[in-house]
């Protein structure tokens, strides 16, 4: 199964370069003048160029980092972790979303909540949850590829082997897509939104979830999520926008919170944990509100 591409689409917004205004600013000029401005558009192209590059490795790095979605939903249903549909993003918040970033960090957060549903056989809220990422892939202007599974997605609901596949299927055509018209950004804050949804699922689940023999790998997964927020943060570190920065800050101060208490799967106890949910907690809340 792929990793987290399977639940992100890749977007990357290009730069447009000032190559109008540098055709238009002909003017008066004799033969013999300098040519400074092609000069000046020849490096803000090798610059651009540069930072679309840096940006689409550390996308790419923290993506081969990344666990794939249905495998730790899997793993939380396999330890026998009860089924809490209190804890899930309801999709009727969906209609709040006024922001792009909102829309797109939610996106991510409504995929890891179908395949939570999906594996306790909530097939109500399955079709909910599709239907709720169907209209943000519209409103973003990437529904088409859900559009042509959805079908087959309906028609397929009572089995939970055949939903992992058809929305693999479906999450693989939009990342084709979306790559094609080269969005990267848009792409990170879905992949945010999910990432940070797992972390929030797994600390809430694992709250009430005794440690035992047979667990102990789950507990060891739990841990290793701190490693893809690395990575996320990373990656956030490269945009400048408003809403970007403020996850990065609210990552940052998680992450550091986290650590002082939790240097390894060992340092999961019971007090531990409620300390990094209530953390999560909080900043996935700030997200899903309005």
């Amino acid at each position: 199964m792929n990793k987290l591409n399977s639940i992100v689409s890749t977007l990357i917004v290009t730069p447009l370069l000032f190559l109008c205004s540098c055709q238009n600013g002909t003017g008066d000029k004799t033969s013999g003048s300098k040519d400074t401005t092609g000069s000046a558009v020849i490096k803000q192209d090798a610059a651009a160029t540069q930072k679309k590059s840096e940006i689409e490795f550390k996308f790419a790095t923290a993506e081969a980092n990344l666990p794939a979605p249905f495998e730790v939903v899997r793993d939380i249903t396999g330890y026998q972790a009860g089924y809490k549909p209190d804890l899930l993003n309801l999709n009727t918040n969906a209609d709040n979303y006024v922001s792009t970033f909102k829309k797109e960090v939610n996106m991510g957060i409504y995929g890891i909540d179908l395949a939570y549903v999906n594996f306790y056989g909530q097939n109500q809220e399955l079709l909910h949850y599709f239907v709720t990422i169907q209209k943000l892939a519209k409103d973003l202007s990437f529904d088409k590829v859900f559009d042509d599974y959805s079908d087959r997605f309906k028609n397929n609901s009572g089995n939970k082997d055949s939903i992992v596949r058809i929305v693999d299927n479906v999450f693989q055509s939009s990342d084709a897509y979306l790559k094609k018209n080269d969005k990267i950004q848009s792409a990170s804050h879905i992949m945010a939104g999910a990432l940070i949804e797992i972390n929030y699922l797994s600390l809430n689940l694992l709250k009430d979830t005794k440690r035992t023999p047979d667990n102990a790998k789950f507990f060891e997964k739990v841990y290793q999520e701190n490693l893809y927020i690395y990575h996320l943060m990373k990656l956030l570190e490269e945009y400048k926008d408003a809403d970007s920065k403020a996850l990065l800050a609210e990552l940052k101060n998680y992450s550091k919170e986290y650590d002082s208490k939790i240097k390894s799967a060992t340092d999961l106890t019971p007090e531990n944990i409620g300390k990094a949910s209530g953390l999560i907690t909080t900043l996935r809340n700030n997200l899903t509100k309005k």
